[in-house]
């Protein structure tokens, strides 16, 4: 069983060994991009998760189990009415028990909390996983951008449509 709860300081260096290695284990054959990637983003937002993301608007959450760290999700404010679903990951051996799914629920969660009309999200191609997740969910696909050999992908989703739907609640 797991847990999901806002991150802590100590959940820092757990958070930045699980960003990169997810990022590897899909790197097979583009190893040099996804490399120049992970260290970007760990000198980045990464570098200080509270200072990035515990603001009002943003919030960052990880899951865990047996105390260890096991997933991660983050939320940043882009404007008064979107938000950027960001850095979601889990460990290799939690993939497809459902930690991803609620992992998204509760960044959804959060945005619609917080009032937000829509959430983007950017992933790279080979991470299959992950986009049948967000294409299962309601996300669309908007747009792609080329990051040296890696194909990243854009998303969104319209929140409002979703919470106005007959029923209400999420796909």
């Amino acid at each position: 069983m797991f847990s999901i709860r806002q991150f802590r300081q100590d959940d820092a260096d757990d958070v930045r060994r699980l960003f990169a290695e997810g990022q590897r284990q899909f790197s097979a054959g583009v190893e040099r991009e996804l490399e120049a990637y992970i260290n970007d983003t760990l000198a980045g937002d990464l570098a200080d998760v509270s200072r990035n993301y515990l603001q009002p608007g943003s919030n960052f959450w990880v899951a865990e189990a047996c105390g260890r760290v096991i997933g991660m999700v983050g939320v940043q404010q882009k404007d008064p009415k979107s938000c950027e679903l960001r850095r979601m990951a889990v460990d290799i051996k939690w993939r497809r028990k459902g930690l991803g799914r609620k992992l998204l629920d509760t960044a959804e969660d959060f945005a619609h909390q917080q009032g937000y009309a829509s959430m983007i999200l950017s992933t790279i191609k080979p991470l299959q996983p992950a986009i049948a997740l967000y294409e299962g969910t309601g996300y669309r696909l908007s747009g792609q951008t080329e990051y040296g050999e890696v194909t990243v992908l854009h998303y969104g989703k319209d929140l409002l449509s979703v919470l106005n739907r007959p029923g209400g609640g999420r796909s």
